[in-house]
């Protein structure tokens, strides 16, 4: 077993566990900040957006969609998306490189 400590701040962008194809993103997200200027790219690889705090606009090709502690996003590899912080968030990003 391992336990992993996340970073803590406003603003946080790592990866909490990189190990074989597994990867796991920890995201603390101020409201109003977007990642790659509201532009869909593609998800590297098969993975789980799994929000734990506030409110997250996630945009898909089909139109965005809002994330919340409880409601998550799967996404297949290469899944056009972005994600919007509507309210100061934090997510999970779990991610298989291997699929």
């Amino acid at each position: 077993m391992e336990i992993i400590d996340g970073q803590q701040g406003p603003l946080v962008h790592e990866h909490v566990y990189n190990k074989g194809h597994q990867r796991i993103g920890h995201r603390i997200l101020p409201k109003g900040l977007a990642n790659d200027k509201i532009t869909l790219h593609p998800a590297p690889a098969h993975g789980v957006v799994i929000p734990v705090k506030g409110r997250i606009e996630f945009g898909t090709a089909d139109g965005p969609k809002e994330l919340y502690p409880g409601r998550i996003a799967v996404m297949e590899k290469g899944d056009p998306h972005y994600m919007k912080a509507i309210e100061d968030s934090e997510v999970f990003v779990v991610l298989d490189l291997e699929k």
